[in-house]
């Protein structure tokens, strides 16, 4: 009986633990394995193992979620039920084990647009009725209430930490603040946005190899795919297919892009940045150092956008989130090579699947630059907590939600869908993989690209726009009138957030 009694409650405490923080292994039974064999605890890496304690319990108490429903973003927070497919079981499966640890119930509120997400935040913190405690919304969007104190500040919080690294760190590193470090915003593999909206080359290999043109993956490996190397195997490859003798969606096209979302990853693919943070205070400042490099880098982007192999669809109409042009010109054999995001591989499949094609990283700016950058679009999902709530265990309790909502996101969601869906279903060959592991390792971000909207009159990433897809440079001259505007927008954040300072 008493063996009994002791293999129940042996069972007991395994239930109830929970594998963020403990490890859930005897002492006993590891006293007969092997000296060899070290325990889950001593192996673990401390940078994904979550501390928060195991017994936590809320009484089932409602977090209300406020999020725009837009753009493939709803199912990163929400699954109905499991049989939907591995990612939205995964969702669920994450919900679930939040919900059942935390003692939590989640309430869902969408809007279809992230400005609608703003204004329902705002109207709630200023009426006080605390019906959003957690805020989901593009970084874009999100960036400036965060920096206006509509947020709580996650750094002074005890319950959630974004060192752990199912965080994303570079992202932490772009919307930490001052000396004291405050973040209010944080994201990381809870949101999918943060894999679908990266950017990345696909090329067609059938093409490359009829033209005699090396598979980009040991371009790619060797460190040489950079701005240069593109424009070298893009040009000289204009068929006028479709015989109206202009260049036209019909023919074909060494590489097809766009004038619109498609020329924001160069700046961070070039390691260029034009908003930097003072070592010493945090203050955030104008580069004016970058202007000599971000002048080259337009040099060598305009060559390639102004090759006659290059098509280029122009507008937000066409070259925006919601839109398929780019891709579709690539799965109809009329391109070899475009600029595109992960999500067109996934809203794509079927048409892809009937090619042979490769990916890439964005080219580097030159072969001195020792890594490649990949650029998430400024629409990823970022998760804070309201300013409307005040309470400071309540608090704490949503900085524990965000908090299991990373930890179990990075156990569940990220593999469903970066190694299930994306690297078994669209990666055609070991080396693709490969090369979707290295874009994926050398995720990178940058303010002035993710979070320029907050210069509201100087939007830095979309005036660049159709300066480096234009046909004559003029980054010196367009950056001289930006750079009193944006310093006036950096004086005033900076004094706000030294006002926020606790």
């Amino acid at each position: 009986m008493k063996k009994i009694l002791c293999l129940l409650l042996a069972m007991l405490m395994l239930l109830s633990l929970v594998a963020c923080g403990e490890s859930v292994d005897d002492p006993a039974v590891n006293e007969t394995k092997d000296d060899a064999v070290v325990s889950e605890a001593e192996t673990a890496d401390p940078n994904f193992t979550c501390d928060l304690p195991s017994n936590l319990d809320y009484g089932n108490d409602t977090v209300g979620i406020l999020y725009v429903n837009a753009n493939n973003k709803a199912d990163e927070l929400i699954s109905e039920k499991l049989g939907l497919g591995v990612v939205s079981d995964a969702v669920y499966e994450r919900n679930l084990a939040v919900s059942e640890w935390l003692k939590v119930a989640f309430e869902f509120y969408p809007e279809d647009a992230a400005t609608k997400v703003v204004n329902s935040q705002t109207l709630d913190i200023q009426g006080g009725q605390g019906d959003y405690d957690i805020v989901v919304n593009g970084t874009y969007m999100a960036v400036q209430p965060a920096m206006e104190g509509k947020y709580i500040n996650l750094s002074v919080l005890e319950n959630v930490n974004t060192e752990k690294h199912y965080w994303t760190q570079g992202y932490n590193d772009m919307v930490t603040f001052t000396d004291d470090h405050m973040q209010f915003l944080a994201s990381g593999p809870i949101a999918i946005s943060m894999f679908r909206f990266m950017y990345l080359t696909l090329y067609n290999k059938t093409l490359l190899n009829d033209n005699k043109i090396p598979d980009l993956y040991e371009t790619v490996k060797s460190g040489d795919w950079t701005l240069d190397y593109q424009y070298s195997i893009v040009k000289d490859h204009y068929v006028d297919k479709d015989g109206d003798a202009k260049a036209s969606e019909g023919d074909f096209f060494g590489f097809v892009t766009g004038d619109t979302i498609s020329v924001d990853p160069y700046m961070v693919a070039a390691n260029i940045h034009m908003i930097t943070k003072d070592p010493d205070t945090g203050d955030m400042m104008f580069n004016a150092e970058a202007l000599s490099s971000l002048t080259e880098l337009c040099d060598k982007v305009q060559l390639i956008y102004n090759n006659e192999s290059t098509y280029v669809y122009k507008g937000a109409t066409m070259d925006d989130v919601p839109y398929n042009y780019v891709i579709e010109h690539f799965t109809e054999n009329n391109a070899m090579m475009v600029t595109t995001m992960f999500l067109k591989m996934e809203t794509n499949y079927e048409s892809l699947a009937s090619m042979s094609y490769g990916i890439a990283p964005m080219p580097k700016f030159d072969t001195n630059q020792k890594s490649y950058y990949s650029y998430v679009q400024d629409q990823v999902s970022c998760f804070g907590i309201s300013s409307v709530v005040g309470d400071s265990e309540r608090q704490e309790m949503l900085a524990a939600v965000l908090e299991a909502m990373a930890y179990h996101s990075y156990n569940l969601v990220r593999p469903a869908y970066y190694e299930t869906a994306l690297s078994e279903r669209y990666m055609q060959d070991p080396q693709s993989k490969e090369v979707l592991d290295m874009i994926f390792d050398s995720l990178y971000f940058d303010f002035s690209s993710s979070c320029s909207n907050v210069f509201t009159s100087c939007v830095i990433r979309d005036n660049l726009r159709p300066i480096l897809s234009g046909k004559k440079n003029t980054v010196a001259s367009s950056t001289r009138s930006w750079q009193k505007s944006v310093d006036r927008h950096l004086t005033r954040y900076n004094e706000v957030l030294e006002g926020l300072k606790s």
